[in-house]
């Protein structure tokens, strides 16, 4: 029996998590469920592409002009099976992006019963988008992103030295989502002592961030982060105070390259930290000082050992996810194709 034919549908290309972690669908795992293929679609496109593909799987987030391009889709391909994965949206962008939250959610409502099976990144997102969304809970599956960046696993754990400042790595777009500029105002306000801040990163807001920095001695910024191994190895603990995150593989990263992490408490973070870090109010700086008050030179070792811990199997077991996925839906297209051949 012929291996179905997926086919992954993508408008941005720019270096990101998305089409950083399309990687997932070239491994032998998936590879053996499926010949994947990926597509590009205009942003603004509303007549779908018919494709040659039994699963189609969809990496931009809904709005309401791509509700007449997944009628579309559907019209075009009525055999194929539509995953739609949410790379996006989440609770935390909701509250601070959404102005009117039922016209919001109506069009989640409406645009999600277009596909067969919703794929969330995190559990947090996935409880959320159940319930504004009005999903049942077969339809919804949570597969956490993953790409790999070799030689994160064999990174040496750091040395938690008492004696030496600490080193903080921040690092990702320059763009309002992150909240650097909180981790920023944080540092300079004393609430990280004896530490020393490196920022690594590109984005529109390049210059603010440096402006905020201003000349400290003990704030430093890396440029665009080409070589993540070689990044994470000059650093101690990974600091990710975003204000949206519906997962965050930079704290992924860490927690591979055995570096403890201090999330921000929002969606996808708080749930990739057990005893690998902290989950911390980046907008507070006297609670960011209780936390890091905490942090012993033992009590981080700890951390790293337990973050190293975390990630082993990390890869294969998503790539596992994809495959059983694949295999499940298959089966529901090959019998899609045997109707409309009998009829």
């Amino acid at each position: 029996m012929s291996k179905p034919r997926l086919a992954n549908l993508l408008d941005d290309f720019g270096f990101g998590g998305v089409s950083r972690g399309l990687g997932i669908f070239d491994s032998e795992t998936v590879r053996e469920a499926a010949d994947c293929a990926v597509v590009a679609v205009k942003p603004d496109a509303v007549r779908a592409p018919r494709l040659d593909a039994e699963i189609i799987v969809l990496h931009f987030p809904p709005n309401w002009r791509r509700i007449a391009f997944l009628i579309s889709l559907r019209m075009r391909n009525p055999k194929a099976r539509i995953i739609h994965v949410e790379h996006s949206y989440t609770p935390a962008w909701e509250a601070l992006k959404v102005a009117h939250r039922g016209r919001f959610r109506l069009m989640l409502r409406v645009a999600l019963r277009l596909v067969d099976q919703v794929v969330c990144v995190s559990r947090g997102q996935a409880n959320w988008l159940r319930q504004v969304a009005n999903l049942p809970a077969h339809k919804v599956e949570v597969i956490h992103p993953y790409a790999k960046n070799a030689g994160l696993e064999v990174l040496p754990l750091p040395n938690f030295d008492a004696a030496r400042p600490l080193v903080l790595a921040a690092y990702g777009r320059f763009h309002e989502q992150k909240g650097l500029e909180n981790l920023i105002t944080a540092h300079r306000a004393g609430a990280l002592p004896n530490t020393q801040l490196v920022v690594g990163g590109f984005g529109p807001l390049d210059e603010d961030l440096r402006a905020l920095a201003g000349d400290a001695s003990d704030i430093r910024f890396a440029g665009r982060i080409n070589d993540v191994a070689a990044f994470l190895g000059g650093c101690d603990v990974v600091v990710v105070p975003s204000r949206w995150e519906a997962y965050g593989q930079v704290a992924t990263e860490a927690r591979e390259a055995g570096r403890p992490i201090l999330v921000a408490p929002v969606d996808g973070l708080p749930e990739q930290v057990g005893e690998a870090g902290l989950v911390i109010d980046f907008t507070k700086p006297d609670v960011i000082a209780k936390a890091f008050a905490t942090l012993t030179p033992g009590r981080l070792s700890a951390m790293a050992k337990a973050a190293r811990r975390s990630t082993v199997d990390c890869g294969p077991s998503r790539q596992r996810d994809w495959a059983r996925l694949i295999r499940r839906l298959a089966p529901q297209a090959a019998g899609s194709r045997r109707r409309a051949v009998l009829a």
